[in-house]
């Protein structure tokens, strides 16, 4: 058994993956149960899974994995697809497995084991009643071709056929590899005349017994010490061949169930092209960490660099070539922290399929763009704002069959997971095809709160009430249950994803559906930003949301109600820290749209950022999203725009 305080890491992140890969299969056999790939894919997660779970010594996890291995070895080879009842078998084997890597990451099992809590029993036994034994053309095609010896063929003087026997243990991932071993370390002691499988056709081998003839001077004792040393065997027998001819046994009939689906062939083992090594995610902050003060180091020196070129002739070039190449450096780090967002779709096929059938709802889902990329950070912490979204589709969004009926729809309705990129940022959508948001409705709860007086609530428009279903504790459902009616969803959407540097926002049009959009930063690395001087402390300013910016004394501040007020293009927009020594408004997009102007004493220019979170309470009670280390040591407070409004003058001192 393996270190598990050394591999312990490795192998939750590997099942985890390959539990992500395990639920989108189930969801793709539910659809198509002569899915012969998802079949193929449900037997290699199980293979890998066993292996892994008996090398760390999780015995229950190795033994359900090792019932699915055998059964869907089975099963795929079926003509008609998988038997009644397979998904939920399968099901129950997934929740049973996540539930085990969960306590295995917690430490929450009683032994230390990690699946203690695991009863694989229950599970085997229904796994087992979904197929039928296997047939002997059935487990000649588990091996691959064989090669059986000529019993009959004159004996050399002095050599014996000894028949040798292997069992691979459980733990062993590589089948085909350990039998060209112990293929090979046969042939040192004599000529092998046959094998099963075939010693010319190992790399097609998924079984996990080994059979070789070998035409040897050597004892069986030395041949059995000699197989044994290969590792990865859990028995070893030796015994001479004494046997007569079997007729007609070289034409065995060749299997070629295993070319396609075994784990050990090339196209499994690496179903991507490129060679790829797993990095431990703290290496990666560290290492963007280093990249940062890099950055910071790197404007220093041009600032240097600029001043002292009349005293140093071709510093100025020499900097920007290390300019360039630490530009490469930084953008490289960028893209090696990059990962698609299916790590986070994965796992929606799956939440999908049990709440429509627990709201008992026909859904399709739809996942788009899958293979955007956004920051590792990102992708994590994503994962929790798309559940809350997708259970609100689900739940008050989409209807039941008979009311898509009446109302003139497709019984099935549409839940849309997209992901784009959209400049520096990327846009990941939750679309559904549902009964919409109802004005109304949400009118009448937001009386009932004490949001809205009456006259509001009867004026108010779609854009109105899906803003509203953001204030905290806001919910239209009648009751509370484990679904919804809680009022935490939707603030807790907003929250995380301005954690992020992102926003959200909904829009709905009666009876056709609601589309939340989530823009999100591409990375939390860097950003480019205006940086602004206030009351001589320097603030930057998202560059991605600045629209222009303004001289004061250019144009007639008006007040209206106490409140400044900038004219510009016909509109006037909010002023805000308009205080009498100010020189500069910046124009910048706030939240849901609007556009407010943020009085500075200065603009010092563009600059690229490297960025650091804020404690919490910090973020929240001065309204900046970040802070940012210039290279003469100050620290800029990056200005968080979506928590500007009139209402929060004191929202920044900028």
């Amino acid at each position: 058994m393996l270190d598990q305080q050394e591999y312990l890491p490795a192998f939750l992140a590997e099942a985890r993956e390959h539990l992500q890969q395990l639920g989108l299969a189930i969801v793709r056999i539910e659809a198509a149960p002569d899915d012969q790939a998802a079949a193929d894919t449900i037997f290699r997660v199980a293979h890998s899974l066993k292996g892994m779970s008996a090398a760390m010594g999780f015995a229950a996890i190795a033994t359900v994995t090792h019932a699915m291995e055998d059964v869907f070895e089975l099963l795929r080879q079926r003509s008609g697809g998988l038997p009644a009842g397979a998904i939920d078998v399968l099901s129950a084997c997934l929740d049973a497995l996540e539930t085990a890597v969960e306590r295995i990451a917690d430490g929450t099992d009683a032994d230390g084991t990690g699946d203690s809590q695991l009863d694989p029993a229950p599970l085997v036994e229904r796994l087992r009643q979904l197929a039928r034994e296997r047939t002997p053309a059935q487990e000649l095609a588990r091996v691959g071709d064989a090669a059986l010896p000529d019993l009959a063929r004159e004996p050399v003087a002095g050599e014996a056929l000894l028949h040798v026997v292997a069992e691979l243990a459980d733990a062993c991932q590589m089948p085909a590899v350990r039998a060209f071993m112990l293929f090979e370390t046969l042939r040192a002691h004599g000529e092998l005349v046959g094998g099963v499988p075939a010693p010319d056709m190992v790399e097609h081998f998924a079984g996990r017994r080994v059979e070789a003839w070998v035409a040897t001077r050597v004892d069986a004792s030395t041949l059995e010490e000699s197989a044994r040393a290969v590792g990865e065997l859990a028995d070893v027998r030796v015994r001479e061949q004494r046997l007569p001819a079997i007729d007609g046994a070289a034409e065995a009939p060749a299997g070629d169930g295993a070319d396609e689906a075994s784990p050990a062939s090339p196209s499994a083992l690496a179903p991507r092209a490129g060679a790829s090594v797993r990095v431990d995610a703290a290496r990666l902050d560290e290492l963007l960490h280093l990249m940062g003060e890099l950055v910071q180091h790197r404007t220093a020196v041009q600032a240097l660099a600029a001043d002292a070129e009349a005293v140093v002739p071709g510093l100025s070039q020499a900097v920007q070539r290390l300019a360039r190449t630490s530009q490469a450096l930084q953008e490289t780090v960028t893209r090696v922290r990059m990962v698609p967002v299916e790590a986070v779709f994965l796992r929606f096929p799956r939440v999908v399929r049990d709440l429509a059938a627990r709201l008992g709802k026909q859904v399709e889902l739809r996942l788009e763009g899958a293979e955007t990329e956004l920051d590792r950070t990102v992708v994590d912490a994503l994962g929790d704002p798309l559940v809350h979204l997708v259970r609100n589709a689900l739940d008050h969004g989409l209807e039941t069959p008979d009311e898509r009926v009446a109302a003139g729809k497709a019984p099935v309705g549409v839940l849309e997971l997209s992901a784009r990129h959209a400049g520096g940022h990327v846009i990941v959508s939750v679309r559904d095809d549902g009964r919409g948001i109802d004005p109304v409705l949400v009118g009448h709860v937001a009386v009932a709160r004490g949001l809205l007086d009456v006259d509001a609530a009867a004026a108010l428009d779609a854009a109105g009430a899906a803003e509203l279903l953001f204030a905290p504790g806001f919910s239209t459902a009648p009751t509370a249950t484990d679904l919804s009616g809680r009022g935490v969803g939707m603030d807790a959407v907003r929250e995380g994803v301005r954690a992020l540097g992102g926003e959200v926002a909904l829009t709905s049009i009666a009876d056709q559906g609601t589309t939340a959009q989530l823009r999100l930063p591409l990375t939390l690395a860097s950003i480019a930003a205006l940086l602004v001087t206030v009351d001589e402390l320097p603030y930057a300013i998202p560059l991605d949301r600045v629209v222009r910016t303004v001289r004061l004394d250019a144009v007639e501040v008006r007040t209206v109600r106490g409140a400044p007020l900038l004219p510009l293009g016909g509109a006037l927009l909010p002023l805000l820290d308009a205080g009498p020594q100010r020189e500069y408004a910046v124009v910048l997009n706030a939240a849901a749209g609007r556009r407010v102007a943020l009085a500075v004493d200065s603009l010092a220019g563009q600059r690229e950022l490297v960025t650091r979170r804020l404690p919490r309470s910090v973020s929240q009670r001065a309204g900046v999203a970040a802070g940012a280390v210039l290279p003469d040591g100050q620290v800029a407070l990056v200005v968080d725009c979506d928590v500007l409004s009139p209402g929060q003058p004191e929202g920044v001192s900028a």
